[in-house]
């Protein structure tokens, strides 16, 4: 059987010269820093939504987002998962208030310098402890 030359598709997006988008480690675009940087900044108002957006719609497109949209997802659910066991144990060890506080703090000191380094296109990991890889 005889193969056909089919036309191969022309790229929806024409990527500058020197960019090497989808590929991990590589030189990113304005665009996927900007993408990453919603997932983390949109914690602080929506909770775990904004990097579930960004990880769900971005993640076959290019690497550098799913990458992030993906750690920002796992930081706001370990979050929300810590908080939530925190303040119900509250009820019978008070002082575990305080751990809770502690957890949403350094959550959001990671949330901002995750951010700063997202916005130069430094592909960082978080650590395990604060981010637990429940999406891989």
């Amino acid at each position: 059987m005889a193969r056909r030359n089919r036309p191969q598709p022309t790229p929806t997006v024409r990527l500058p010269d020197g960019f090497n988008a989808g590929y991990v480690d590589g030189p990113t675009t304005p665009d996927e820093r900007q993408w990453a940087l919603t997932a983390y900044i949109g914690q602080f108002l929506l909770w775990a939504l904004p990097p579930a957006y960004v990880y769900v719609t971005k993640k076959r497109r290019s690497a550098y987002a799913r990458h992030h949209g993906r750690q920002a997802l796992n930081l706001a659910l370990t979050t929300g998962i810590g908080v939530s066991v925190s303040l119900f144990l509250t009820q019978w060890f008070p002082v575990l208030q305080w751990v809770a506080y502690g957890w949403v703090a350094l959550a959001m000191g990671l949330v901002v310098f995750s951010a700063t380094r997202v916005n130069r296109g430094a592909w960082h990991k978080l650590p395990a402890l604060v981010a637990w890889p429940l999406i891989k």
